[in-house]
């Protein structure tokens, strides 16, 4: 998350109006996805695929080589976040490191509770290495 990302995050928190009622998940993804979530850089081209049995946001950036992939997992404790929220960093990832990048859409608690998410990363990983790419 970039510093401008946690500020306005920071600005969404501190003020929002202090409840003893706690916001459901679903209102923690959105509130979290209209605050951090940012498109790929132009020179970066996604597309929907699914990997390990979970849906994912591949990003290539026009100079990318052939060698190589980057895997990535978001962060949001394994309860909020999404390829989508996280594009715009995995995609300049993808740019400064000229490789192509694969974002996993794993489930989240806690309507999936541990390790859910983190079988979904290994099977993305599995599947990433049982079709030739190395480690």
């Amino acid at each position: 998350m970039s510093r401008q990302q946690r500020d306005a995050l920071d600005a969404i928190l501190r003020s929002a109006p202090r409840s003893k009622v706690r916001p459901t998940p679903e209102e923690q993804r959105s509130g979290f996805a209209a605050a951090v979530t940012r498109p790929a850089p132009e020179s970066v081209v996604t597309r929907r695929a699914v990997l390990g049995g979970r849906p994912t946001l591949e990003l290539e950036p026009a100079d990318a080589s052939a060698r190589g992939r980057l895997l990535y997992l978001h962060g949001g404790g394994y309860v909020i976040g999404s390829p989508d929220t996280h594009a715009g960093l995995v995609g300049e990832l993808a740019r400064r490191a000229g490789l192509r990048a694969t974002s996993v859409d794993y489930r989240l608690a806690p309507e999936h509770p541990f390790p859910a998410a983190v079988d979904d990363g290994l099977a993305a990983y599995r599947e990433l290495l049982a079709s030739g790419t190395d480690p």
